[in-house]
């Protein structure tokens, strides 16, 4: 029996290969869109699970009451962990990890980098194979162990080990370090890792100011090993006696808990946690991509159901034969579904292939991911079965279940007609214009979004600023000297912070609560320099001693605290008090995807100085740009040059937002070829079912235009119908989804909608002119020998 089916699906699948055209491509394009879905999901739910101890390693973190909402920070005390490793007996191992910003030097090669301090347990906890040399030896202080990535970066592919690497620190402090080893590439799927991993004890050198014993010093991590699971929650109680010791040190973060997360854990829990070592799940890509791969499949779905059951018009009597010869309606089904299930093997297979070969590439291209389908790997082929059946059952069972139910009686005396007027084909057809529609105005609306973003103000002028990350106060005055001489620049100022680099966070106390802002330290010409509007009040004054004590806030400051009368208010900051001067105009110190924060600006020190801005005269910007490099390598040598344009500073964040645009644009075409593919097998079968009702109305004088006018208004009612839907339905899903993703995204419009109403009334009358040609085309005498 089964032999028998198998030979009757490919005999069918060869007899209609326009209906089995449509009906592969569609379901292997939306199988091909749902294996990037498994990808990206397989990929951050694996993400350090490759850690052989990813369960017993722990990384502590603390929560904190800030403004009424309990945060949970990674970041944690100082002295921490040795108090925890004296105290309980029942950790095996305590770690410390500490980042630092450092410049590099081999022979000619000087690069800022990043490297990581971390005590000799570090690569015991972890699971970081050594390419070569030994992980033992980061015991000794004076040796450091490279990634493979900074190995090929400075020594390509020879074996660095026993060179020397001079490393300079923030406070001037060089010591040489000898490489001890290289780690082998990190898995793709990694969260935590290094690019240069030294002893923790090398922080007593670069640090001048360095105390073990600080509980206000906090360090970028602290781990401990428990090989006893049930000695998590004793360790866990017994933590909350390091609370006093840390908040009596730090009154402004009053530590409330602590907690302890495993390395298996961290990576879904990182979301949560300000400040760790791990950065956290994409659910909201789990979720934009989910649905739009479930869109692709059900319009490819859809289109099965609609051609199945059209298309079954031609094998009616071959239904009525079977039951005639003892078939009953549920062999019937049978038969149905598996010629349904082969075809969607075949789709399933090609799937693979577009999926392997062409989409995880592109998307990887657009987004830098490292998405990969391991076909060794058992769970994509559960995964793949599993679409198989879903896919299979999900677009066969209703065409199966309706055909079967004919009578062999109303099948050999003609009454039923599949392939001309069928409203359930309509019904189909309409919910699948309406998942087009919607996925055609995400398209649009997405591209639209990122135009407008593209030209979004960020609340300040970056297009004639630059700026350079300076090392101390003497290589700022050395360029200030240098620049200011240029004709070209009209203002220069200092900063500790600068706008879209990081910015700390300070503690004011106000009567009832403590409150917590972000902070700029900037000289009296920053505003100027910056573009930065002040609304109400002053800017700082050259200087002026009182200014000293005075603040400048922003809108989002104004608005938070609610102040009516905002220009001489005192705030109590670090035990001293600052009065408001002025009120700054809000801007964006990160992508459009944060909202803005409440921020204030405070005069800073000159020795705090850590870049230099400049305001230039428009157009000029590459010249100054050129000439700040020179002056750069003629004082500085041996220290890289950090600086750039300020318009730079959103450059990754746009790149992203037009990879967003192309990948919804991607969709959006896919949605306009299955529905046009659709619609296309659906009139031609349509309208092969009435030749003969077609070639006696062309004899007995009917224009094209009347035949064209007939198959038309049949799908007229369907579009309008499915526009009144999907309108409302895509604005809503969109504005949804942009309010989630985007914390400033374009007003939404009717323009996507207008759009894709254009798009399908083409796909429609594209269609159906081909078959009227086709019609005007034909010999009415042809068509009557049909029958």
């Amino acid at each position: 029996m089964l032999t028998n089916y198998f030979k009757t699906s490919m005999r069918s699948m060869m007899r209609s290969p326009l209906s089995s055209f449509i009906n592969v491509f569609g379901l292997s394009v939306a199988i091909g869109i749902c294996l990037i879905v498994y990808a990206f999901i397989d990929q951050d739910i694996s993400v350090d699970q490759f850690h052989k101890n990813k369960h017993e390693v722990h990384v502590v973190t603390a929560f904190s009451n800030e403004d009424g909402e309990l945060l949970q920070y990674g970041q944690t005390p100082l002295p921490l962990a040795q108090m925890l490793e004296k105290d309980f007996p029942q950790i095996d191992q305590v770690c410390r990890i500490e980042d630092l910003g450092i410049v590099l030097k081999y022979g000619d090669k000087v690069f800022h980098e990043r490297v990581r301090m971390v005590d000799p347990t570090f690569l015991e906890m972890f699971t970081f194979p050594m390419q070569w040399g030994d992980a033992r030896s980061l015991k000794d202080p004076n040796s450091i162990i490279l990634s493979d990535e900074m190995s090929v970066k400075y020594f390509g592919d020879l074996n660095p080990v026993g060179k020397d690497l001079l490393m300079k620190f923030e406070d001037e402090y060089i010591k040489s370090f000898t490489i001890s080893g290289v780690a082998a590439p990190f898995p793709k799927s990694h969260a935590i890792d290094f690019d240069f991993l030294v002893n923790f004890e090398n922080i007593r050198q670069a640090e001048t100011a360095y105390d073990p014993a600080n509980w206000n010093r906090s360090i970028n991590a602290t781990l401990i090993s428990i090989r006893n699971p049930s000695n998590i929650d004793v360790i866990s109680d017994g933590m909350d006696a390091y609370k006093l010791l840390q908040n009596e040190s730090n009154p402004n973060r009053p530590i409330e808990s602590f907690a302890l997360v495993s390395i298996a854990n961290l990576h879904a829990a990182s979301n949560d946690i300000i400040n760790g070592i791990s950065y956290g799940m994409r659910k909201e890509g789990w979720v934009i991509l989910s649905i739009m791969a479930g869109f692709i499949l059900l319009l490819a779905c859809m289109n099965y159901i609609n051609i199945g059951i059209v298309s079954a018009a031609k094998r009616l009597k071959e239904i009525g034969v079977r039951k005639v010869i003892g078939a009953n309606r549920g062999l019937v089904i049978i038969q149905f579904l598996a010629e349904n299930v082969l075809l969607t093997f075949f789709a399933l297979l090609f799937g693979l292939f577009l999926a392997y070969s062409t989409f995880i590439p592109w998307f990887n291209g657009l987004f830098g991911r490292g998405l990969e389908l391991v076909l060794m790997d058992i769970d994509l082929w559960i995964f793949l079965f599993g679409m198989l059946l879903l896919t299979g059952l999900a677009s066969g069972i209703y065409p199966a279940l309706y055909i079967s139910k004919f009578q062999v009686v109303g099948i050999f005396r003609g009454s039923v007609r599949l392939g001309k007027k069928n409203r359930l084909t309509k019904i189909f057809l309409t919910f699948q214009l309406i998942l087009a529609f919607i996925a055609i105005s995400g398209g649009v609306w997405f591209t639209q979004n990122n135009a407008y973003q593209s030209t979004r103000g960020w609340g300040y002028e970056p297009s004639e600023a630059l700026y350079v990350d300076v090392p101390d106060q003497s290589a700022f005055d050395q360029l200030y000297a240098s620049m200011s001489q240029n004709p070209n620049v009209l203002s220069i100022s200092g900063s500790s912070q600068h706008l879209g680099h990081g910015m700390p966070k300070v503690t004011l106390d106000l009567p009832d609560r403590k409150y917590e802002v972000g902070q700029f330290a900037v000289d009296a010409y920053y505003f100027e320099t910056m573009g930065l509007d002040i609304l109400e009040g002053r800017a700082f004054k050259p200087n002026l001693e009182s200014d000293k004590r005075a603040i400048v806030v922003n809108e989002q400051f104004v608005h938070n605290l609610a102040l009516q009368q905002p220009i001489g208010e005192i705030v109590k900051m670090d035990s001293s008090r600052f009065e408001i001067v002025g009120v700054v105009k809000d801007f964006h110190n990160w992508d459009f995807d944060s909202k803005i924060q409440p921020m204030i600006f405070k005069v800073a020190a000159t020795k705090d100085f850590r870049y230099l801005s400049m305001k230039v005269r428009p157009g000029k910007q590459s010249d100054v740009y050129q000439g700040l490099r020179e002056e750069w390598m003629g004082h500085f040598p041996n220290t890289p040059f950090q600086g750039g344009y300020q318009e730079g500073v959103f450059s990754g964040y746009f790149d992203y937002l037009d990879s967003s645009a192309e990948f919804m644009r991607a969709l959006a075409i896919v949605a306009i070829i299955l529905a046009s593919l659709g619609l296309y097998g659906l009139i031609t079968l349509n309208v092969s079912g009435r030749v003969r009702e077609f070639s006696i109305r062309k004899v007995l004088g009917a224009s094209v235009q009347s035949v064209a006018t007939m198959i038309t208004k049949q799908y007229v009612l369907l579009f309008v119908l499915s526009m009144l839907i999907g309108a409302p339905a895509g604005y809503f899903l969109i504005e949804t989804l942009f309010d989630t993703v985007f914390a400033y995204h374009m007003p939404m419009n009717y323009s996507g909608l207008i759009i894709s109403a254009c798009f399908l009334v083409s796909v429609l009358l594209t269609t159906i002119f081909t078959q009227v040609r086709k019609i005007s085309r034909s010999n009415p005498v042809d068509g009557l020998k049909v029958e």
